[in-house]
């Protein structure tokens, strides 16, 4: 493969809502673009995408992947992605690395909630956006519908770019709105059939409108001419698509390839370059800075995915944002602050890799046989100390407790799903103190299903998983003191402390204060700390359900003490005992962890959606219409929301999907806080 300059480099990432015919697309840009001989098939399992057992098994993309097409003196990186809200994290990384997205949207079923979600992610990374409306030859398919739908969900400066020719209701073909070429229901260049004649001069005053907004000169040209030239039209658009002023629409097949030879050569015509790019936030020396796509800068690389290879072991996916690197050299880790040796790099097809002498601003490239590099971490020359600000991932919003079927395997599983933890920010691996387990979250029971089966396969671990214990919190509502006398003797020397313990509450989230008002010397000033450890090992354990207790205030205020039989383990005894008598008299109450779900539903399951979050305890805050969707917002008990990922599924056949973050913990009502009193009671006898 030759070397290319930065200004003839493009990447695109192929996203949108699961099922729509992102990978086929893909492979059918591949084939059209001469990169490969035979047509990829998702369903007969020879995609050059979908190229992993367990993407093939599923027919579904489980991880971006990449394939290079070298087109028109361009050299087109095609990034596959994830479609599934599980791997959602895969899908992001793709975005934030392109310098532009492809949208695919169904041509029967139009805008769905994965398409609005993958959108937003263009969006927030700021990536121009071209959108490809597929399968236009189904029965139920219709253009027109889906365009609007598209113009009213995700923006009105969606105009076609290509149209399909229904005749009769059967699919004749795609008209290029820009070129006038027209191509049959084969692929075959054919010319314009005469009922698009219409719908091509109203399209085309769309797009001479959308190119003339962009620029005061074009407008002026405009309205002298009521049209613009050929150069003027792409200047324009090109302006426009760039500044995500203008999203052009093109529609067609991937299955078998029709139009997709309009969509091919309009990548680099709308679709800026490398050198195009915003600069990027990052960090150097501690201060913020900007980091501009510059080829004769510092060589810096962003790792947006990594994976293990059958035959490289763990290999890192990396996007050059500066500079360039040529034959083997050494670099850093400058996000882990250590040196790596940069020699084994490849371009990827697929699973298929090519040999890189050079890597230059714009290029993917495959890295094997790096010590410590993960996603998410920034590479760069020697000397330099650029950190690039880190891709944001989801949280995740599906949480299990896990446990090796096979004792003595906890290590091995910890470091398995470590270095699987470290590939896939999404999947975050906790060894909860508070509740005393070991927990495993990520983004769906699809997606620890998946992590768990390459746990399997590269350990040889297998695990079990359950619902994890809730760390519920303890605390109390009213002022209350008492004291405790620790009297003991046995023989020798005795123990003996005494102490006054006032408690008060706290505002929620202010965690513990300890003081002391002893005065007189009742309780020596020495014996004062091992009061307060005392209260502080008590507070492990609430008289509720043995949970943590917090936000409260010990006052020690009194006291006696015995010259001899006194010492710290006496107090610590003492004030140990009383806090345990004096938060049973201040009103104890159980808190729990609440989370904000903002959850996206088609209209007509928002009923269902609604009545079954208000079943779990949930308050809802707020609806938003978001096109032909509603986002409920809502709080619900962490406790009530295991498996919600299915739950919501089977209520909006699986056109629904959410995202969570912590709010904080909240006081448990009464008959629920008796029954988790009587549970701790039975499981302490």
């Amino acid at each position: 493969m030759k070397n290319y300059d930065s200004d003839k480099l493009r990447t695109i990432s192929v996203i949108g809502h699961g099922s729509v015919g992102k990978t086929s697309l893909c492979d059918a840009l591949l084939f059209k673009g001469g990169a490969v001989e035979r047509l990829g098939s998702v369903d007969k399992g020879t995609s050059n995408f979908d190229h992993a057992p367990e993407s093939r098994d599923r027919k579904h993309s489980l991880s971006s992947s990449t394939g290079i097409i070298e087109h028109d003196g361009y050299k087109l990186y095609i990034i596959d992605t994830p479609g599934l809200a599980d791997f959602y994290g895969a899908t992001i990384g793709a975005i934030t690395v392109a310098d532009g997205v492809i949208l695919v949207v169904d041509g029967t079923d139009g805008v769905e909630v994965g398409t609005l979600k993958t959108w937003d992610f263009a969006a927030q990374n700021g990536k121009p956006v071209m959108i490809w409306v597929n399968r236009v030859d189904r029965d139920n398919a219709d253009f027109t519908r889906v365009l609007e739908e598209i113009r009213n969900s995700l923006g009105r400066s969606a105009v076609p770019v290509t149209f399909p020719v229904m005749e009769n209701g059967s699919f004749r073909g795609v008209v290029n709105v820009l070129t006038g070429m027209a191509v049959d229901a084969q692929g075959k260049e054919t010319p314009l059939p005469e009922s698009a004649a219409d719908d091509l001069e109203s399209y085309r005053l769309m797009l001479t409108e959308a190119a003339a907004e962009t620029d005061e000169k074009l407008m002026e040209s405009f309205f002298e001419n009521e049209s613009l030239s050929e150069e003027e039209m792409n200047r324009g658009l090109r302006t426009a698509v760039a500044s995500r002023g203008f999203f052009p629409v093109f529609a067609g097949l991937a299955i078998p390839p029709v139009g997709l030879g309009f969509l091919l050569d309009s990548i680099p015509d709308f679709i800026p370059s490398p050198l195009e790019g915003p600069a990027l936030p990052a960090m150097e020396g501690g201060k913020e800075k900007e980091l501009p796509p510059d080829p004769g800068g510092p060589f810096v690389a962003r790792v947006f995915n990594s994976r293990i290879d059958t035959h490289m072991g763990e290999i890192v996916f990396v996007r050059v944002c500066s500079g360039s690197v040529e034959g083997t050299t050494d670099i850093v880790n400058v996000t882990k602050d250590s040196s790596e040796r940069l020699g084994n790099y490849y371009f990827m097809t697929g699973g298929n890799r090519i040999g890189a002498e050079k890597l230059v601003t714009g290029d993917i490239a495959a890295i094997a046989k790096l010590k410590s590099t993960t996603t998410n971490d920034t590479l760069a020359q020697k000397g330099c100390g650029i950190v690039l600000s880190p891709i944001t991932f989801p949280e995740p919003v599906y949480r299990v407790a896990i446990a090796p079927k096979e004792r003595g395997s906890e290590d091995k599983m910890g470091q398995g799903l470590s270095v699987l933890a470290a590939q896939d920010p999404t999947l975050i691996l906790r060894n909860e103190s508070e509740i005393g387990q070991t927990t495993l979250s990520g983004m769906g029971e699809l997606h620890l299903q998946v992590m768990l089966s390459r746990l399997k396969e590269a350990t040889g671990v297998e695990t079990e998983t359950f619902k994890p214990r809730i760390a519920y919190h303890e605390t109390i509502t009213k002022k209350s003191e008492g004291s405790y006398k620790h009297k003991k003797q046995t023989g020798g020397r005795g123990q003996y402390g005494h102490v006054f313990l006032r408690l008060e509450p706290l505002p929620r989230g202010e965690g513990f204060v300890f003081a002391s008002e002893v005065v007189g010397g009742n309780v020596p000033t020495n014996f004062i700390p091992a009061v307060e450890k005392g209260v502080v090992e008590a507070m492990k354990s609430g008289p509720i359900s043995r949970s943590k207790v917090v936000d409260i205030k010990a006052v020690v205020y009194d006291g006696s003490y015995h010259p001899v039989d006194s010492s710290d383990m006496a107090f610590k005894i003492a004030s140990n005992r009383c806090f345990k008598d004096v938060m049973l008299k201040a009103g104890p109450s159980l808190l729990e962890p609440v989370v904000t779900m903002e959850v996206t539903v088609p209209e007509e399951f928002m009923g269902d959606v609604m009545s079954d979050l208000t079943s779990r305890r949930g308050r809802i805050q707020g609806i938003e219409a978001e096109g032909a969707f509603q986002v409920i917002r809502a709080s619900v008990p962490e406790a009530e929301l295991f498996q919600y990922t299915s739950t919501l599924k089977s209520l909006t056949q699986a056109r629904g999907s959410f995202v969570q973050s912590f709010e904080g913990y909240q006081p448990v009502p009464r008959d629920i806080q008796e029954r988790i009193m009587e549970e701790a009671r039975s499981e302490e006898e």
